[in-house]
């Protein structure tokens, strides 16, 4: 994903790079992301954040919260025993692994996750991220003018 400059500090825009958030975001779209800065606000359950990496930045949708276990287990995600509803895959597998898993999130920590499960990269495999990592959330997809709205996945 790239961040294109030249907006003010509270929002950024950036081009979607990959498959690992399709079929809510395709390779090309462009989104508008405000700043973690710009708001008090806690990223919630179903916003699609920016996570930095060491090796850039990524899209990814917060599933976990702080405090929360998560448990993988069977297909199926729960989140403290209750399983997750998810509309937003659109039919793809909630979950996508060899074996049943199991996390519990400390009181800075945030589980984020592709909505394409089998070709992302996401907290399954790095760990759960801090709020300091999140560079931002997701406000509005802005192109293409065919897919554009806000909120999208939700």
């Amino acid at each position: 994903m790239k961040g294109l400059s030249g907006m003010s500090a509270r929002f950024s825009l950036y081009r979607v790079q990959g498959q690992s958030m399709t079929p809510t975001l395709g390779h090309g779209d462009y989104v508008l992301v405000r700043a973690c800065g710009a708001s008090k606000r806690q990223p919630r359950r179903g916003q699609i954040v920016v996570v930095a990496m060491t090796e850039g930045s990524h899209l990814k949708r917060v599933v976990g919260l702080p405090g929360e276990r998560l448990t993988f287990t069977q297909g199926t995600l729960l989140i403290d025993g209750d399983r997750l509803p998810e509309p937003y895959l659109q039919g793809l597998p909630p979950y996508l692994g060899l074996g049943d898993s199991e996390y519990s999130l400390g009181v800075h920590a945030y589980f984020v996750m592709g909505d394409n499960r089998a070709r992302s990269t996401d907290s399954r495999h790095f760990g759960p991220v801090t709020r300091s990592t999140i560079e931002g959330t997701v406000v509005c997809r802005v192109w293409p003018p065919l897919r554009w709205g806000r909120k999208p996945g939700r």
